[in-house]
């Protein structure tokens, strides 16, 4: 413990707990009104506390995404007024997720004594304990601090492997606590609302170069295309001095100057197109790469997703995602605007919306605003969406119609248990649709009990289908929850709690295939929850869920998802067109019994196909392969005895996962 030489106090300036409560420069806990409290969005764009705030960093150590560096930051706290001697300090983070996210490792504070600190790592089952009170460190002042005395506070911590999640500390002050003997009082802390310090991480050093293209040009004729830099995670970086990178596409080659990201726009392909960037390795500096691609000649040449001048179905590709969450989630960190805008403008995405845990009517109402000004049709579509969760079981609800009857404004009361929900959406009419998705069905939570190690959540129970499941997400930052079994790590499944998507399907479920992340960082695509999975995922994974629709629109977008015309895709954006007899993924065929089958399977992928399998009832029924990125092929199935279902799974030798929806075949009368 370290203590400051004896000063002496001002008894005119000197403050409470009481006196400031008073005054009103403090707030009680969290349950503040807009207009007391410091603003406490997350929104990687970034927040800066008030020039008012008397928390400042006097020295950052610019600090970036990382899973291992550490960085130290070194506050000082310059109250307005003194501080009475014996007064408590806690130092709390912004909220659940950057106080799990940040890996606090030394906290040192001169002139005060240190009674706790957090631990260095926090479990998921940690923070069922810390209710609200992200307390990194609480510290005693035996002397108290004079007006604009600095108190100077040093942190070490290792930052999250997300660019723009940064922490917002602050301050909060209780009475010098009771000295009589055999006094057992809970101090009661509030906070300071002119003490917040920013502590912020930006993206590393260049290891990357993105290259993202829409599968499909636009109503123009036009390929919209995101270049751009990455850290080793994926964060959107900038090189050092720009760049002179060579773009080859169509046959025709130019130069490009690159320093961030850029967005470009491409002509139609004349059949299948992927950009190639050529990347001078000398121009480089030295703590820079780009790691992605192939080197040729003293240059990485980086080849980008597949684009298709058209499709065998006549639709419109398009990729997106939408189970991620905001600060909008109790959990969550991160505006809806900024993960929008990376949705959009970084991964170039055609579509997204959140998932936030059940919003209130006022939180909805605040998010539909902001959904209706990034949906433009053609361009970017938004939609409608939020989580509802029970001990048994979670998945998400999505509509089109903002006050849906199912929306948080729509009045349907869903009760507090899938069962529950499930037995008053069997009463709703139908009249407008809704998708109901299940997602990590075959997991349990990651969170325990500590009186009995038992799980908070457990797998999704399977019963009997109803009208609204319509998708089940196979994929997300837990894993792979297609079967029970795996062949090998490479598939990243790790539960076996028969409630996979097979059992689903065995069970009667008509359901096609999503991909979500799950991520509560406010990052679509991105698979982030790198505690969670235990390193099992390579650090700058993506999960995305393709579809095939009539127009990028959002009516035409929940249409695809509704008709299952989806296909689920982790580290890779293959283009897939999956059919039976002429059905497509999603789709229902009833044929004659011993009707011969065939499948048409197009794939154009991202690396060479390692397996290409169509599998019925758990069983592989047709099984190829490929040295080549286009794969286009028929696949003869036999003669259909039963009423029974296919879907395609798929492997790029870099690891790219893929799977194609189910087509339901259905035996008609002889």
């Amino acid at each position: 413990m370290m203590r400051c030489k004896a000063a002496p106090i001002n008894p005119n300036r000197t403050w409470t707990r009481r006196q400031l409560l008073r005054l009103g420069g403090l707030g009680v806990g969290v349950g503040l009104s807009p207009a007391q409290t410091v603003p406490q969005r997350n929104t990687r764009e970034p927040f800066r506390p008030p020039e008012s705030s008397t928390l400042r960093v006097v020295s950052n150590p610019g600090a970036f995404a990382t899973l291992n560096q550490r960085f130290t930051w070194v506050l000082e706290w310059r109250p307005r007024q003194g501080v009475v001697p014996g007064t408590q300090v806690e130092l709390r983070s912004l909220n659940t997720r950057t106080f799990y996210e940040w890996t606090y490792v030394g906290i040192e504070v001169d002139g005060a004594d240190i009674t706790f600190r957090r631990r260095q790592q926090i479990t998921p089952s940690d923070l069922a304990s810390v209710r609200g009170k992200w307390t990194l460190a609480r510290m005693r002042l035996p002397y108290g601090l004079r007006e604009n005395e600095a108190l100077r506070i040093r942190l070490t911590a290792v930052p999250p492997c997300l660019a723009g999640l940064f922490d917002a500390v602050s301050l909060w002050l209780a009475d010098p606590p009771p000295v009589r003997s055999g006094d057992n009082v809970q101090s009661e802390f509030v906070r300071d609302l002119e003490a917040q310090a920013l502590l912020e991480v930006g993206a590393g050093p260049v290891e990357r170069f993105a290259v993202y293209s829409h599968p499909m040009p636009g109503p123009d004729g036009l390929v919209r295309t995101v270049v751009a830099p990455e850290d080793r995670f994926g964060n959107v970086a900038r090189f050092r001095n720009t760049i002179s990178v060579e773009l080859a596409w169509n046959g025709k080659k130019w130069i490009e100057q690159i320093k961030g990201s850029r967005i470009i726009s491409l002509p139609a392909p004349r059949d299948i197109g992927r950009l190639s960037v050529s990347i001078p390795l000398q121009d480089l500096a030295s703590d820079e790469n780009v790691r992605n691609g192939r080197r040729e000649t003293g240059r990485q040449v980086v080849t980008g997703n597949p684009v298709w001048a058209s499709a065998p179905g006549g639709g419109h590709a398009a990729f997106g995602e939408f189970h991620w969450h905001t600060e909008e989630s109790g959990d969550g960190a991160g505006s809806l605007e900024s993960g929008l805008l990376s949705a959009r403008d970084h991964l170039n995405l055609d579509y997204a919306t959140p998932s936030d845990h059940k919003p209130t009517a006022d939180r909805w109402r605040r998010a539909v605003p902001i959904l209706e000004r990034f949906n433009k049709a053609d361009e970017f579509v938004t939609f409608f969406g939020y989580e509802y969760g029970s001990s048994r079981g979670h998945q998400n609800y999505y509509f089109a119609n903002p006050e849906h009857p199912i929306s948080p404004v729509g009045g349907v009361a869903l009760g507090t248990s899938i069962a529950d929900a499930t037995a008053q959406l069997l009463k709703y009419s139908g009249a407008e649709p809704f998708l109901a998705i299940p997602h990590h069905t075959n997991a349990e939570s990651e969170t325990r009990r500590v009186s009995d190690d038992t799980p908070y959540w457990f797998p999704y129970p399977w019963t009997k289908p109803a009208f609204f499941h319509r998708n089940v997400e196979i994929m997300q930052v837990r894993g792979n929850q297609e079967r029970d079994e795996y062949p090998s790590d490479a598939w990243r499944g790790w539960y076996s709690n028969k409630a996979s998507a097979q059992v689903a399907l065995a069970h009667g479920y008509k359901v096609g295939f999503t991909g979500g992340t799950d991520n509560h960082c406010s990052a679509p695509g991105r698979a982030l929850e790198t505690r969670e999975t235990q390193a099992r995922m390579p650090p700058n994974t993506i999960i995305l869920t393709g579809l095939w629709s009539e127009r990028l629109q959002r009516d035409r977008v929940f249409d695809a998802l509704y008709l299952r015309h989806t296909w689920a895709v982790w580290d890779t954006r293959a283009i897939v067109y999956f059919a039976v007899n002429g059905a497509q993924s999603g789709d229902e065929i009833e044929v004659p019994h011993r009707t011969k089958l065939t499948a048409r399977i197009r794939i154009s992928a991202q690396d060479a196909l390692q397996s290409v399998e169509i599998v019925s009832e758990t069983k592989t029924v047709w099984r190829g392969a490929s040295e080549h990125m286009d794969f286009d092929t028929q696949a003869s199935l036999g003669l259909c005895e039963r009423s029974t279902h296919f879907y395609l799974r798929a492997m790029q030798r870099d690891g790219g996962i893929i799977y194609a929806s189910p087509v339901f075949v259905v035996v008609g009368s002889v």
